[in-house]
């Protein structure tokens, strides 16, 4: 039996009170952690998603493009009348009069009220509207594929950051088996050193070279909260937001193009080439634009006007023109527009040209780059097995004392080098492959949702 100092709660009306503060204390926790919202896991295309809606590019591109958008509005804005409305309260110093010989008359009141409505509409203007209308829509069309293209490219970076981040992380955790088995060495060592087997100064190294590996574990854990941050900043949140990341990322997908497929692909869908190529084509029609200044205008204005005027019949005035409205002479100056609006055509199919050219050297580059990546995964691989065994036979001629406590240690650097190779090497390919996507103008997002082995959609 239980006595009255053996823990439990006490009976009788404090003991009560205490008891039932401490279920609704259990039921608070528990439906508060029901009510929390499940932390989503921060896979590879979740974060290209992210880039693609809330990051500072995307949010830039989308302003831009209703900034174009409005540019072509204003331009629609020129099928519709002009409508102008006047009026107000008129104070005159004096009276108006009217003197004919010896008579003298009022024309007007020295204060009154009046007003004028104003209809023009233009009926045709030689294409000006048709060529304004197809060179905004082009621009905005331009701004449009600039936008996805500055959106790509940042998915590109932060593809980058991330697995950069995963291999922050993984390097973590070669660490800590580097501390193990420096622990376990240090262990080895401290036994034979109190049995009188080994020199006071093989403990000492073997000491240091664990605490320089736990520094090491400290600055990592340092750079992978700042590797964070920074995403987090990327993805347009706050930095101190916290993510749950994958376990690790299987081999990257494997490209089903070849080199040559690659270049044309890249060329075809790289969004800054489309970009400039419509840039081109707006340009082309605004010079059409600036030569259909040599034509006339024909205009049609209506127009109603009102003045309080005791002294006139008819107070309000209804007016109907239609005319045609010529720029006879104008210096040069329309001349001057059309060869203006000329070379920045030929400026621009120049960095058309250009950007072809370096479309294909940035694809170049980033698919030899993978390749290698690829093969130095492998090469980093090979070398963890070699490492290893050599590690082991070290070790062994260490405890016949064929070998020295520098060489062991030398051994176990080399195995840690070579399984940080791996790490390394294995997300660094990620991110060249993310880059190579980006520079080809593919969606990266759909590429990476369809797994390791699926082949890219076609566009």
């Amino acid at each position: 039996m239980r006595g009255p100092n053996d823990g439990s709660v006490p009976l009788g009306p404090r003991g009560g009170i205490v008891r039932i503060g401490r279920v609704i204390l259990a039921t608070a926790v528990f439906l508060s952690a029901m009510s929390a919202p499940a932390q989503t896991l921060l896979t590879l295309p979740e974060v290209l998603r992210l880039v693609a809606q809330t990051s500072l590019p995307a949010e830039s591109a989308r302003l831009d493009l209703a900034s174009a958008k409005e540019d072509t509005a204003r331009v629609k804005a020129g099928y519709y009348p002009f409508i102008t409305l006047d009026g107000g309260h008129v104070n005159l110093d004096n009276q108006p009069f009217f003197k004919s010989g010896p008579i003298i008359f009022p024309s007007s009141n020295q204060a009154y009220w009046q007003y004028a409505i104003t209809v023009q509409q233009v009926l045709w203007d030689g294409g000006r509207r048709q060529s304004a209308m197809a060179s905004s829509r082009a621009m905005e069309s331009a701004v449009a594929l600039k936008g996805v293209s500055d959106v790509r490219r940042m998915q590109a970076a932060v593809a980058g950051r991330y697995v950069a981040l995963l291999s922050q992380r993984d390097q973590r955790g070669v660490l800590q088996l580097r501390q193990k088995a420096l622990g376990d060495y240090l262990r080895i060592v401290r036994d034979l050193f109190d049995e009188g087997m080994t020199a006071r100064n093989d403990l000492l190294r073997t000491e240091v070279a664990l605490r320089t590996v736990g520094d090491q574990a400290s600055a990592l854990d340092n750079a992978c909260a700042t590797s964070l941050e920074a995403l987090n900043r990327d993805l347009g949140m706050d930095p101190t937001t916290p993510q749950s990341l994958p376990e690790g990322l299987p081999p990257p997908p494997p490209l089903p193009w070849d080199e040559a497929a690659c270049r044309a692909r890249a060329v075809d869908h790289n969004d800054a080439v489309n970009a400039l190529t419509q840039k081109v084509k707006g340009l082309e029609q605004a010079v059409e634009l600036r030569r259909r200044d040599y034509y006339p205008n024909v205009v049609a204005q209506f127009s109603n006007s009102y003045q309080q005027n005791d002294y006139l019949l008819y107070p309000h005035v209804n007016s109907l023109f239609l005319g045609v409205s010529l720029d006879v002479f104008d210096g040069g100056a329309r001349a001057s527009r059309i060869r203006q609006a000329g070379d920045e055509v030929e400026k621009a199919r120049r960095e058309l040209e250009d950007a072809k050219r370096g479309v294909s050297l940035a694809v170049g580059q980033a698919l030899r780059d993978y390749g290698e990546a690829l093969k130095e995964v492998e090469t980093a691989r090979a070398n963890v097995a070699a490492s290893e065994e050599n590690l082991r036979i070290i070790e062994d001629q260490y405890k016949e004392g064929l070998a020295r406590t520098t060489d062991v240690l030398d051994a176990e650097s080399v195995l840690a080098e070579s399984r940080y190779g791996v790490v390394r090497m294995h997300y660094e390919a990620y991110g060249r492959q993310a880059t190579l996507l980006a520079a080809m103008g593919e969606d990266l997002v759909a590429f990476y949702e369809a797994g390791p082995g699926a082949p890219a959609k076609e566009n």
